[in-house]
């Protein structure tokens, strides 16, 4: 574990008090692990990672958790899909479906749930079966509602056409997660 020189400015003093080096340098490794695993300071309670969505058809991701962060992105999708990574009181760290990081405003999100398809054409069917009838073709990256969620397959509306879909076409689920 590198220590920066303030740090062992600090040993050096808390040292001179009879406090054990080794004490000391396992407390600095324990808060640091500490914050690592840390990924809400003062948020919304809500879990973490979860999945969200754009509420505005504009809207900045900034490099860090503030107005004074410069814009990295600007979303001009709403109902976008995102999943929520991380808090820090009103910001929102997001990942999007191509795998971008940054920090939105929570006034931004939204947590109605809406998929992005991720395969060149996916098929609706009109039930939760794959040789079910095809509702609806949909084109890869349409933004469609995510209504609830069955032993793999989801429920997906637009209005333009809706239907079921198997898990691996689209964006906008944690592995594992019931949505009812």
């Amino acid at each position: 574990m590198s220590t920066s020189p303030l740090n062992r400015f600090i040993l050096i003093i808390i040292c001179a008090l009879g406090v054990s080096v080794a004490a000391i340098a396992g407390a600095e490794l324990a808060f640091s692990q500490s914050l690592d695993k840390k990924t809400v300071i003062k948020g919304s309670g809500l879990e973490v990672p979860r999945f969200a969505a754009l509420k505005s058809n504009k809207v900045n991701m900034r490099v860090g958790p503030g107005y004074d962060y410069p814009i990295e992105w600007v979303y001009l999708r709403k109902n976008l899909p995102v999943k929520v990574v991380s808090e820090f009181d009103v910001w929102r760290k997001i990942v999007d479906h191509e795998g971008v990081t940054g920090w939105v405003h929570s006034q931004l999100v939204s947590s109605k749930r809406y998929a992005v398809i991720t395969v060149p054409v996916a098929r609706l069917r009109k039930t939760a079966d794959a040789d079910a009838d095809v509702s609806a073709i949909v084109e890869e990256n349409v933004i469609m509602e995510l209504q609830f969620c069955e032993q793999g397959w989801c429920r997906l509306y637009h209005e333009k056409g809706a239907g079921w879909a198997a898990r691996s076409e689209f964006w906008g689920l944690i592995e594992n997660e019931n949505l009812r």
